[in-house]
């Protein structure tokens, strides 16, 4: 019923002019980023979202999720921005560069960039992260607090390893006898996971330093996720004082929402709620 009542409030919310995107590479000091920006044609200055990809995917998402949320977020009146970490996409270097403080560096200016920009109103901000790009919104929320609303898909919500477990007893210890280790894909070619993010993901404290948030937060996430079980969106909440917050399970879906499945529709459901709620809380 949830999910029944956003589509009809969004049937019913104005749409304005959607100005298209533009590609574009931001340089970090040590490689270019590739992103791409998604703007309304409005006469002032709109609302923005940073939308950070998940472990081994890139800027525009499984089922292409970020550029479908993307473009619907502009046609609501809301700018995004959605970027490659290093190693994936158009990305230009090794994955071997990914760590947990890489890809906040790259949000960060990702992040910079539209507060910078002519068309953007800094003053309401949100962020997006699938998956381990939850961690990384939650590190990049707790470093630069001026997000007014998060919404997390599948998110990780844990401090240290709990949430990488199989990873680090299958994989630490080659990681620290050679420096990295390689992570074999189904869907994509292999990756080199280096010693640092192992590291850093041992001394990450994202969920504790969440306890300062009080914007708003949705965490959404699947009743058939064997990824990141859907009780974290529960315990992401619990960790903030986010106000309004919401945690939303949709029956039957997977940690991808079900996109690759053309007869299901669980991905519509989540990019429903998630441009619902940054129209009803950054505008």
């Amino acid at each position: 019923m949830k999910v029944w009542l956003i589509a009809v409030i969004l049937s019913v919310l104005p749409l304005v002019s959607y100005a298209g995107e533009a590609s574009l590479r931001l340089n970090n000091g040590e490689y270019e980023i590739p992103a791409i920006v998604n703007l309304p044609d409005a006469e002032k200055a709109v609302p923005a979202v940073v939308l950070l990809h998940g472990t081994a995917s890139h800027k525009n998402e499984v089922g292409n999720l970020y550029a479908r949320l993307a473009e619907a977020l502009a046609n609501m009146g809301i700018g995004s921005i959605r970027i490659d970490f290093a190693g994936t996409g158009d990305s230009p270097v090794s994955y071997r560069h990914y760590t947990l403080e890489s890809a906040v560096g790259d949000a960060t200016v990702a992040l910079n960039y539209m507060q910078a920009h002519s068309q953007v109103n800094a003053e309401k901000l949100g962020v997006v992260g699938f998956s381990q790009g939850g961690l990384i919104a939650q590190l990049l929320i707790a470093q630069s607090p001026v997000f007014d609303s998060f919404v997390a898909w599948s998110s990780v919500a844990s401090d240290g390893v709990s949430a990488f477990r199989p990873m680090f007893d299958s994989m630490y210890q080659k990681a620290k006898q050679q420096g990295y280790v390689t992570q074999e894909y189904t869907w994509r070619a292999p990756l080199d996971i280096s010693l640092e993010w192992f590291e850093q993901v041992k001394a990450n404290k994202s969920l504790t330093n969440m306890v300062d948030y009080n914007g708003a937060l949705l965490a959404i996430a699947g009743s058939a996720d064997k990824v990141v079980p859907a009780e974290n969106a529960l315990r992401l909440i619990e960790a903030t004082r986010a106000y309004p917050a919401q945690a939303i399970i949709i029956k039957d879906a997977s940690h991808i929402f079900n996109v690759l499945n053309e007869q299901a529709g669980e991905d519509e459901q989540l990019l429903q709620l998630t441009v619902q709620w940054f129209a009803q809380t950054l505008q």
